[in-house]
């Protein structure tokens, strides 16, 4: 029987002008226990097995330096792979990442959508380094209220591939709780300012998760998102 998670929540909303939607040490936050569950966030413990996420490890490491996506954002150019650039010689990996798409799409239906449609957006196998870690932003809209470029977005996951490094944690300063990574685990939450987050700083080691985004905005699933394999 999971304990509920009991902690100080933060009010955190856009504000006009606003640069940042939290500034303050992730860290800081207390971390969500292994036998305790948060009423606003879901966790799915051993989504994949261990075999499984080696499978989508050594798929980012054998195609990285050919295929990852060089945007002109520095933070992210060369760490992460698009799902349909590998669709067509990573058989065991996209069937996979398929898998998990598909189950996290219904998840989000059952638990988040009350029956409603919810369709999947991309999705992408990311690397993160030593060293780097990332401010508390939502997947749909700034600080200060205005739409980003996914403003679509309705929901989101990341499945942790591995927890062999230090730091990297998810956290949430509106939900006042930190998420440590454990392999094989699915996190499942809303896109917007009602779920800002952030990850902790990488202090050694590296961190992989497959990431992927849902969004109700039938007119941007990903027609790849539809492919059996």
């Amino acid at each position: 029987m999971l304990e509920t998670f009991d902690s100080l929540e933060y009010k955190i909303e856009p504000r006009p002008n606003a640069k940042d939607w939290w500034v303050g040490d992730g860290n800081s936050l207390p971390l969500l226990g292994e036998n305790q569950e948060h009423p606003s966030l879901l966790i799915i413990k051993d989504a994949i097995n261990p075999s499984q996420c080696k499978v989508l490890i050594d798929c980012y490491e054998r195609n990285y330096k050919e295929l990852a996506e060089h945007t002109g954002v520095e933070f992210w150019d060369g760490r992460y792979i698009q799902f349909h650039d590998i669709i067509s010689h990573e058989v065991e990996a996209v069937r996979i990442m398929q898998q998990i798409r598909h189950f996290a799409n219904l998840t989000i239906i059952n638990e988040f959508a009350v029956g409603e449609p919810v369709y999947s957006d991309c999705s992408q196998l990311v690397r993160w380094h030593a060293g780097l870690e990332m401010k508390p932003h939502a997947d749909n809209l700034k600080s200060d209220g205005s739409p980003n470029a996914t403003s679509h977005r309705t929901y989101s996951s990341i499945l942790y591939l591995n927890d062999d490094y230090e730091g990297g944690h998810t956290y949430y300063p509106g939900l006042g709780v930190r998420i440590a990574p454990k392999a094989g685990s699915l996190l499942l939450f809303g896109a917007g300012y009602e779920h800002v987050h952030g990850v902790t700083k990488i202090t050694s080691g590296l961190r992989y998760t497959y990431s992927g985004w849902f969004t109700d905005d039938i007119g941007w699933r990903d027609e790849k998102s539809l492919i059996v394999v």
